[in-house]
């Protein structure tokens, strides 16, 4: 199993995307984006919100055999759950970073920014943001294979995981349709009546339910590319 290209590239394209949008203010004098540094904080807290809560189902359940405590096991069991549906409606976010290929930062500018660095940075950003959503369904279909079946990492059933991570991406490219249409955030589940209210004005637009299924079919797609290049085949397979 080759993980660490994966991780690897993860690693770079962040911190190169990262670099790019600091470094832009001290060498061309302007002011930093804010918004993309804060798109961009909001694209790896997925994969940080995985990982926390994957460390702590593994903590519990080693004082789950240390303390010979079954109870434990099924807090264990309950949290992990929670902490799934907690990062999977976070989720969203690290995609959410290639609808930011539209320069619209550059308006902003007091002075000019020659264009090929913004290129440069702006494709790094959209990037990392799509190697942030595959690690994240990378991550989480391997924690599960090795809690279920562990012993068939490399003869892996295709059909499971391909569906399972065209739901994930499904739910990835909704939420990615609404941040940006509808200006939503993931915490405005926390407000059901307004979030219900938004929907309904916009779907009651003239060509809005065209436009979102043009956008969630052809988003999809790119996804479900980008994952099939390099997840299923590559990652889970010798």
């Amino acid at each position: 199993m080759r993980f660490f290209p994966l991780l690897s590239g993860v690693l770079l394209l962040n911190a190169f995307a990262f670099v790019t949008i600091k470094l832009r203010p001290g060498i061309f004098g302007v002011k930093v984006f804010k918004p993309m540094l804060w798109n961009f904080k909001l694209s790896i807290m997925p994969l940080l919100i995985l990982l926390l809560n994957i460390g702590l189902f593994l903590a519990l359940s080693f004082l789950r055999a240390q303390l010979n405590a079954p109870f434990i096991l099924t807090v264990a069991y309950i949290l992990f759950f929670v902490g799934l549906l907690i990062w999977l409606l976070f989720l969203p976010n690290s995609g959410y970073l290639i609808t930011e290929l539209n320069l619209t930062h550059r308006d902003a500018d007091e002075k000019e920014v020659p264009i090929w660095y913004d290129i440069v940075s702006v494709l790094c950003f959209a990037l990392s943001g799509i190697v942030n959503t595959l690690a994240n369904i990378v991550i989480v279909q391997l924690s599960f294979l090795v809690a279920f079946d562990p012993l068939e990492l490399t003869a892996q059933n295709y059909i499971v995981l391909f569906l399972s991570g065209f739901v994930i991406i499904f739910i990835i490219v909704i939420g990615i349709y609404l941040g940006r249409a509808l200006r939503l955030n993931s915490w405005d589940v926390l407000h059901p009546g307004s979030l219900f209210r938004k929907l309904k004005v916009n779907f009651q637009k003239q060509g809005s339910l065209k436009e979102f299924a043009l956008y969630i079919v052809i988003n999809t797609i790119f996804f479900m590319i980008m994952y099939i290049s390099f997840g299923v085949p590559f990652y889970f397979v010798k």
